[in-house]
Parts: structure tokens; C-alpha cells; sequence
């Protein structure tokens, strides 16, 4: 028992308030549910997805960030009858705070509670109803605590392994268990889920196929486009000795000489992001714009740690002639969540 109850030791922290953020930005929100869902990226391979499923054990799924496959997936298979007989699907995250927030916002697409269809089970406290819930979000380690109860599973009809990228420990555990489960159970079906996964790797580890026909393989892999824009890289010809103030100055440098548009600087810590922000406004009052650039900007900081509101002001439209400068950490790509 203290072993069992040791193993969540090594669940993904996310006790730091500064380390992620609850919080969504929805600008179709006057939309009905089902609008919002047609929009997404994920929407477009649908039922592809679902012929994959009823054609292989295995499908590793590509998604690019904001794809909507964490949350649409998991009602997908709800829809197609994945969930019938009693069973469910599971859905792992390697954090906490994802669980919770995705398992809210699926039952929220599905108008139930949460606990009713669409539940989540973290370390101290279970949400999910039995032969009610059919949808189950978890960590990592509470699926490989169900494995040593039930190595084969019986209770679900998918496993779905989302940012696999992300790997730990119980990642692997989970992937080499699974592989062993797929052998004895034809009915299970395994979706494996990242946005930078290297799919042909995975695609060879779960493929069963021993032959040269490719229509006896076990596995597919299927591409989802998301919402991403083309990237230009520039680098310093030399080293800088202190990145946060050569971050600051080039923020002021783009806004004296480029034409309109907004930028948005990473750094690591919320320290980091407040000195940032006040070099950046220091530059900014310091010098002058050229022919052709914006005539203001707005400096923004955006942490796990500011509450809702000052967060939204990342998202609301600058009046005319000012650019946004948001100085952010990860949140900005991992937790703020832009629907």
C-alpha cells in the first residue's frame, strides 16, 4: 500500500502557481458548442480517424498545437459507439491541472456535470461514477496503478496516451504495457497523442506486423493540421551577456522600426518576465520611433501567477496606433488556452 501510494511521487508538479494557468480565452463564445467544435483543425479528419481506429490497434496521432484533439478525440469515440457495454475511454495527461481543465471543458461540450459522462481521476480525488462515466482523464500514474489491478484493462475500450512528448517514466511503463496488452486483446484500440512525437518510431514500436504486407499492419499514423504560422529565425552574430536585457532591447527595436503588429517575448520565470517588462518600458521611454513604425506600444506581462483579468489583457484589442508587447513564460503555448 505505501508503495502504491509512493509512486505518485513522481506525477508531474504543477503545485507552483507561476507554472500554468486555468485560464481560457474564447473568442466565439456566443457560438453554440457545436459551431466552436466544427471549427477546430481537428474536426476536417473526423472520420478518419475513426476508419483508423476500426482498421488498426494502434493510431499515433500528429497534432499541432491548438488541433483540438485533446479535447475532441475522447467525444468523438463517445459518439461512435466506443462507449457501449459498460466500457470507457481513458485518456492520460502527465499533469494534474490538465486532467482537470480538459475533463471541464469536455463536459462542458457534452452539457453534463462533471462526474456524470466525463470525469477525471488525479492523485486524492476521483471524480468519475461508476457505469455512468465514459469518458476518463488521468495521470500517468493512476493508469499504471490500474494496470497492476487489472493488467489487461477490461474496463476501457481506448487508451489514449496524449503528449507523449513529454516523456517520464510511466510514460514508458505505459507504452511497453500497452504494447504487451494490445497482443492479447484484439478489441483494444491505442491512440497515442503529441504535437512534436517522432510518429514513424512510434509507428515501428507498435506495429505488429512482421510481414512485408502493409495491409496485415497494426499500427497508422495520421497528420492533424492546427493553427500555426510561418516562423522567420534571425540569431546574434555573438553571445549576449544578459539575454533578459537583450530580449527588452530588441523588443524596442522591433517597435521603432517595424511596420504594425504585435510581439510576444518568451523568457522562463516570472522574475524574469518583470524585469523584462520594466527594461522594455524604459527603452521605450527613452527612445524614438522611426518613419513607418507604430506611434505607441503597451508593455504586458503574462504568468501563471496574475489573475484572469489582468491575463485578458493580453487578448483585447490595442487602440489604434499602439502595439502590444507581451513579455510571457511557456504558459503563453503550453496552458493559455485560445479557443
Amino acid at each position: 500500500m505505501y508503495k502504491s501510494e509512493a509512486s505518485f511521487s513522481s506525477d508531474r508538479s504543477d503545485v507552483d502557481p507561476t507554472a500554468g494557468s486555468s485560464f481560457v480565452y474564447n473568442p466565439c463564445h456566443h457560438q453554440p458548442i457545436s459551431k466552436q467544435r466544427q471549427r477546430l483543425p481537428v474536426y476536417s479528419v473526423r472520420d478518419h480517424i475513426l476508419y483508423l481506429l476500426e482498421k488498426h490497434q494502434c493510431l499515433v496521432v500528429v497534432g499541432e498545437t491548438g488541433s483540438g484533439k485533446s479535447t475532441q478525440i475522447p467525444q468523438y469515440l463517445l459518439e461512435s459507439g466506443w462507449c457501449s457495454d459498460g466500457l470507457m475511454v481513458g485518456v492520460t495527461q502527465p499533469r494534474r491541472v490538465a486532467c482537470t481543465n480538459l475533463a471541464s471543458r469536455v463536459a462542458e461540450e457534452q452539457d453534463c456535470l462533471l462526474g456524470d459522462v466525463v470525469g477525471y481521476t488525479i492523485r486524492f480525488d476521483d471524480t468519475t461514477t461508476p457505469a455512468v462515466t465514459k469518458i476518463k482523464f488521468m495521470t500517468e500514474a493512476i493508469l499504471v496503478r490500474e494496470m497492476m489491478g487489472d493488467p489487461l484493462l477490461r474496463q476501457y475500450s481506448v487508451i489514449m496516451v496524449d503528449e507523449v512528448h513529454e516523456r517520464n517514466l510511466f510514460t514508458d511503463i505505459i507504452l511497453g504495457l500497452l504494447k504487451k496488452i494490445l497482443k492479447r486483446r484484439k478489441d483494444l484500440r491505442i491512440i497515442v497523442c503529441s504535437a512534436t512525437i517522432d510518429a514513424e518510431h512510434m509507428f515501428e514500436f507498435f506495429n505488429l506486423n512482421l510481414t512485408n504486407n502493409r495491409d496485415e499492419d497494426t499500427a497508422a499514423v495520421i497528420k492533424v493540421s492546427g493553427r500555426t504560422y510561418a516562423v522567420d529565425a534571425y540569431y546574434l552574430k555573438e553571445p549576449c551577456a544578459d539575454y533578459v536585457k537583450e530580449a527588452a532591447a530588441t523588443a524596442a527595436k522591433i517597435h521603432q522600426t517595424q511596420p504594425p503588429g504585435d510581439v510576444l517575448v518568451f523568457l522562463t520565470g516570472v522574475e524574469e518576465v518583470d524585469a523584462c517588462v520594466a527594461l522594455t518600458t524604459e527603452h521605450l521611454n527613452t527612445s524614438t520611433r522611426h518613419k513607418g513604425s507604430m506611434a505607441s506600444a503597451a508593455v504586458y506581462p503574462l504568468h501563471g501567477s496574475l489573475p484572469a483579468t489582468e491575463q485578458l489583457r493580453v487578448f483585447q484589442r490595442s487602440p489604434p496606433g499602439v502595439r502590444k508587447i507581451i513579455v510571457s513564460t511557456n504558459i503563453a503555448e503550453t496552458s493559455v488556452t485560445i479557443a
